[in-house]
């Protein structure tokens, strides 16, 4: 992992809550929206924008958000999440 003078970096806390995650994290994401009540689940468009936005943030870690420890697809699902950078 590539570090920056007085930087420190945050795992995803899901790790230690949750064990049983699929080796196919495509598989638990897909479980993830389809739990979501439907008025709150983001459109493919608005989800895309959001990666999009990810994947150009230097905050992003293979998918992993350092600066909360989400995974950014998974935050990108529902409607009234945010990026804490204030990047969308």
């Amino acid at each position: 992992m590539d570090s920056r003078p007085g930087e420190t970096y945050r795992f995803c806390r899901m790790c230690d809550i949750v064990r049983d995650i699929p080796s196919d994290i495509g598989e638990y994401a897909d479980r993830l929206y389809a739990a979501l009540d439907e008025d709150e689940r983001a459109d493919e468009e608005l989800i895309k924008r959001r990666l999009s936005v990810c994947e150009g943030c230097d905050r992003n870690s293979l998918g992993t958000c350092l600066a909360c420890g989400c995974y950014c697809l998974i935050r990108s699902f529902a409607r009234s999440q945010r990026c804490p950078k204030k990047k969308w």
